[in-house]
């Protein structure tokens, strides 16, 4: 598969320490949400290639997005400090092994529940090692950085979920399409109500707001696979946007 090329490529560029290094308790945070986007970044563009919609780039997102969990996983590894934090991700990192080489296989129909499970065991590991870095930390900032980075990863999901939709899948993931909907609504309003936002973080919100209104009137048409291409480009520019917002909380509280 193509994939093995990509993803030697991606090496070549993310080498030689190229990898954000974790200097914060807010910066491992947002590592360890962003590790939890990755997992729909892949599953997302698992389905986009099997079919075969934007699959010259969806295959080289997906080399891309490996090679980034991998760098990150590096560096977490390496800045963990506790053994609250250490168990769950000890988990992630075998869970990691049985899925990378679900992804470096050619995507097919056949597999794509089972690359779906797979991948949805992975982030409940990350949110694990998410909330225990949140719940063994004083900082100040920390909780808004693992809202938003559960937010970003919840803009991803939609796009994984409507691609399994667009699959044939309609009835089985209907309803985690429309939950998920409700979640990134819900914890984008706690995002907008925090005391601690800035006018630039209000901003980027608000433009969040408005680009989530027209993804949901995208999505509300039968999910098919015509309309997938303009559903992964909606949810790519909202999650864009919440990595902004999420690097601005970061970086609030790092000057806390």
């Amino acid at each position: 598969m193509k994939l093995f090329r990509y993803i030697t490529l991606s090496l070549l560029m993310i080498s030689g320490g190229a990898a954000a290094e974790i200097t914060s308790t807010e910066a491992f945070i947002n590592s360890s949400t962003n590790q939890g986007k990755l997992t729909q970044v892949m599953l997302k563009n698992y389905m986009l290639v099997g079919l075969s919609v934007r699959a010259r780039k969806a295959e080289q997102d997906l080399g891309v997005a490996i090679t980034e969990y991998e760098a990150a996983q590096k560096e977490i590894n390496a800045y963990v400090k506790t053994d609250a934090v250490r168990e769950p991700l000890r988990s992630a990192n075998e869970q990691w092994k049985r899925v990378k080489g679900l992804y470096l296989e050619t995507p097919s129909k056949e597999n794509a529940e089972k690359v779906r499970e797979q991948t949805e065991l992975l982030l409940k590991l990350w949110n694990l090692v998410t909330i225990q870095i949140v719940e063994n930390t004083d900082s100040h900032f920390g909780p808004l950085v693992s809202t938003a980075g559960h937010v970003r990863m919840l803009s991803q999901r939609v796009s994984s979920l409507y691609a399994l939709r667009a699959w044939g899948f309609d009835e089985r993931y209907a309803e985690a399409f429309v939950s998920t909907l409700e979640l990134f609504e819900q914890k984008r309003t706690e995002l907008e109500s925090s005391q601690l936002n800035n006018e630039q973080i209000k901003g980027e919100l608000g433009k969040i707001q408005r680009d989530f209104k027209r993804f949901k009137e995208l999505s509300d048409q039968e999910a098919t696979k015509a309309m997938l291409g303009l559903i992964a480009r909606s949810s790519e520019k909202i999650t864009k946007s919440m990595d902004k917002v999420t690097a601005m909380y970061m970086y609030q509280g790092l000057s806390f």
